[in-house]
């Protein structure tokens, strides 16, 4: 007897055979001779495309539910191309010959594959809360989904921290800094550069990179503009954009944020620059997956890759300053949590600071994909119901400080400092960010290329001591997108293979280290072979692509990241 389950998904397919029949989008192909109309998705592909060898019932209801996202797939996107089309385009959008990309900087002038004479390092430090002094329950929102979520309180705190480092070769100064965000876009990124480099206006300080990375935390409050009333924009889009409508009262707490947090990096990194002082750098890799996990159970605990700590010792005998690429999800609050916090990040900045003689830390993500924590348990019983709500976070901050600073930080790196970036440009196939775009959620640039949109980025690379470096992409990778396809075995959702293998020994005798979220915010970016845009049927998630440019990110970014760095050497 067939199952109700079984029937089911037998009708979902066959109404789903029923709209593809009736689309205008389609291929051909020859079977036995003759041709054969089958329905296309996104990119030109089919709607059958992954499908494997059907030898039992469990390879049946996956190709079947194949078949029904990649169709739902279709369905969503005309749905999405259909309410993008009904608003007019903003004012701002632009063609892509008048785009100005001067606030990208394109780093150092020569790659150094040897320290000068009289090079040294020099580093400064600083921190500076975000949080508005007026800031009020109910005013601001926390950034973490379209929902309006008004921040009720500060649990810990929303900050940036930044350093300003040096090699003593007259090449300039390369600021790093990360902002407690769910990610920051290009246009408040360049607006901070603009900022940091008028304040030095002739001042003789020769600055080569601004860096400004995302900690990623869930539960801070909203710097894209994601989270700050998404149907009062959807439905206010054409008046806005029609009528070139720049000020909006009920966004007006949102556009104040926005400048606060950008003026208050700017005074950071000024602070960090006149706070440089020689000293010592040190590395070390880090094995941070005991705490870790990938929740879609791809990833196993011993293919989590390591991430890179360095160690800038100063000369005086002050607090040392530890940069830390990790790869680990700062959401240990609640999806309804209503309180202000960096997450882990805040006690993991405590835990080196009282552990370190007062230590400072700069903390950027890596490859995140669904890394998140594991590993510990929690027990609240007896606690507050304050404390209770950061237990998690303070659980895991602490535990992650004991890794780094437990590491062996005995490799001094040579005073040689490397950067490069360039301008990219996004294509996406994925109508959602347009309409993102359209309806003024996120303020990304739009630049017109004929018929084609496109959104302008930027890849980078620093790299110290010729021995460790850091490629920096503007989405959220995936640790397989950036560390190979191996650690995942051979899942593919559509049936073809990724043909980058790990970036780590891109460059020979340079182990590099993926940052995510640096200088932009462009979404997720997977492995093409497993990109499904609304779901898949590998793992628990089956959105998470839904937040994505498109298919094919992670070819394009990883492309361009090669073409950055074959250039270094010409």
């Amino acid at each position: 007897m067939t199952s109700r389950k079984t029937k089911i998904t037998a009708l979902l397919l066959c109404l789903v055979m029923c709209f593809a029949s009736f689309s205008p989008a389609a291929s051909a192909l020859s079977c036995d001779g003759e041709t054969v109309t089958v329905p296309t998705v996104e990119n030109g592909e089919s709607i059958f495309s992954g499908l494997t060898e059907v030898k039992s019932a469990a390879d049946l209801k996956a190709n079947t539910a194949k078949v029904f996202y990649n169709s739902l797939n279709r369905i969503a996107e005309g749905l999405v191309k259909m309410i993008s089309a009904m608003i007019p385009a903003p004012k701002s959008w632009i063609n892509k010959s008048e785009y100005d990309d001067s606030a990208i900087l394109k780093g150092r002038e020569t790659y150094a594959t040897e320290a000068k004479e009289g090079n040294v390092w020099s580093l400064g430090y600083a921190s500076r809360t975000l949080i508005p002094a007026d800031f009020e329950a109910g005013k601001y929102y926390l950034g973490r989904d379209l929902t309006n979520r008004p921040a009720q309180g500060v649990y810990d705190d929303m900050r940036i921290r930044i350093a300003a480092i040096d090699d003593g070769s007259g090449e300039g100064i390369t600021l790093i800094g990360a902002i407690d965000a769910l990610g920051v876009n290009s246009t408040d990124v360049q607006a901070i550069r603009t900022g940091i480099l008028k304040a030095f206006e002739g001042t003789g300080v020769k600055i080569s990179g601004i860096n400004i990375m995302s900690t990623h935390s869930h539960s801070a409050l909203d710097t894209q503009g994601v989270s700050t009333e998404f149907f009062y924009k959807l439905f206010t889009a054409a008046y806005v954009n029609l009528f070139n409508v720049q000020k909006q009262d009920k966004l007006k707490n949102a556009e104040a944020f926005k400048q606060n947090f950008i003026e208050q990096s700017v005074i950071a990194a000024t602070e960090a620059i006149n706070a440089m002082e020689p000293g010592r750098l040190y590395f070390s890799e880090v094995d941070v997956s005991k705490y870790v996990r990938d929740k879609r159970g791809l990833i196993a605990k011993e293919d989590i890759p390591k991430v890179a700590s360095m160690k800038f010792i100063p000369a005086s005998g002050g607090a040392s300053t530890y940069l830390t690429d990790f790869s680990c999800h700062p959401t240990s609050f609640s999806a309804g949590n209503g309180l202000v916090s960096s997450d882990y990040i805040y006690f993991l900045d405590k835990y080196i600071a009282e552990h370190d003689n007062g230590a400072h830390l700069v903390f950027f993500q890596g490859a995140l994909g669904q890394l998140s924590r594991d590993g510990l348990e929690i027990n609240t019983e007896g606690m507050s119901e304050w404390d209770a709500k950061g237990a998690s976070s303070k659980a895991y901050g602490e535990a992650f400080g004991e890794l780094i600073l437990a590491s062996d930080y005995s490799e001094e790196l040579q005073p040689i400092l490397n950067e490069k970036h360039a301008t990219i440009w996004l294509y996406p196939t994925n109508s959602i960010l347009l309409l993102a775009c359209k309806i003024n959620l996120v303020n990304q640039q739009v630049c017109r290329d004929g018929l084609k949109k496109c959104i302008p980025s930027e890849t980078g690379y620093v790299e110290f001591g010729r021995r460790v470096g850091f490629a920096m992409f503007p989405g959220e990778f995936y640790p397989e997108t950036f560390w190979g396809h191996e650690i995942i075995g051979d899942t593919t959702w559509d049936g073809t293979e990724w043909p980058y293998e790990s970036l780590h020994n891109a460059i020979e005798g340079v182990d590099i280290y993926c940052v995510s979220l640096a200088n932009d915010a462009t979404g997720y970016v997977l492995t093409d072979d497993n990109f499904a845009f609304l779901g898949h049927i590998i793992g628990d998630g089956i959105a998470d692509e839904t937040l994505s440019a498109g298919k094919h990110q992670g070819s394009y970014q990883i492309g361009e990241f090669y073409k950055l760095i074959e250039n270094l050497f010409k």
